[in-house]
């Protein structure tokens, strides 16, 4: 058992997304005048990444990942629900309800939690836990650990170098990845690994329309908005 703590928590870390951020993102009509709607999640993700631009930086170069890769997830993460609902209210029912009626932690471990979003399995695995015996208590710590910005951003970068790897074996530079290989590190961060590589590359070249180019959607869309990222993060390599 890790008795120790996971992290130093930042009590003045970026803010997280509020009910109240939520309400004026998801209710108000888009007004870029106003700053509400569609513009004002834009906002809140331009300025998470500029908040965060040196840790994700040096996150990046620390796990061989392009700093494209982890600031697209970063951006596609951060923002559009209350960030601190699923640790306060979805974790505990889970814990309490689920994980008591099935006994096991399975439930409760699936629970992502952070700006970044990350279930707590993977999180625990990535630290070198075993996610199976994990008790409330490290579960709780986790996900603070997970809300602290240097962490969850550390271990995201941790969890996308094992996605790469994952599709790559035996890869020696993943830092200079193709377009096509953030694609599938990056959608496979949003839907895990038990699709297998043939079908995200096949989803890659099925035509508009067709159900399962949605598998690698959340991928593409970081690399249409590779300019607008890289802009915001001031074009660091």
């Amino acid at each position: 058992m890790v008795n120790k703590p996971y992290c130093k928590v930042d009590a003045f870390g970026f803010p997280a997304f509020t009910g109240w951020d939520t309400l004026r993102y998801k209710l108000l009509p888009n007004s870029l005048l106003f700053l509400t709607g569609d513009y004002y999640l834009w906002a809140y993700k331009a300025v998470y990444l500029k908040y965060n631009n040196k840790a994700i930086v040096n996150a990046a170069r620390e796990e061989n990942i392009p700093v494209l890769l982890l600031a697209g997830v970063a951006i596609a993460e951060a923002g559009g629900a209350p960030d601190r609902f699923k640790s306060a209210v979805v974790s505990p029912f889970r814990q309490l309800i689920i994980d008591t009626f099935r006994q096991d932690n399975s439930a409760s471990n699936a629970t992502s939690v952070g700006l970044i979003a990350m279930q707590l399995r993977v999180a625990a695995e990535i630290i070198g836990l075993d996610s199976a015996t994990l008790t409330l208590s490290q579960q709780h710590q986790l996900a603070t650990c997970l809300m602290s910005n240097e962490f969850n951003i550390r271990v995201v970068a941790k969890h996308l170098k094992e996605l790469v790897i994952f599709d790559n074996p035996g890869i020696k530079d993943t830092v200079h990845l193709t377009d096509e290989q953030i694609i599938i590190a990056a959608s496979r961060y949003n839907r895990g690994i038990q699709r297998s590589h043939a079908d995200f590359i096949a989803s890659l070249h099925v035509e508009k329309g067709n159900s399962s180019r949605e598998y690698t959607s959340y991928g593409r869309r970081i690399i249409e908005k590779r300019n607008s990222i890289m802009k915001i993060m001031g074009a660091s390599q």
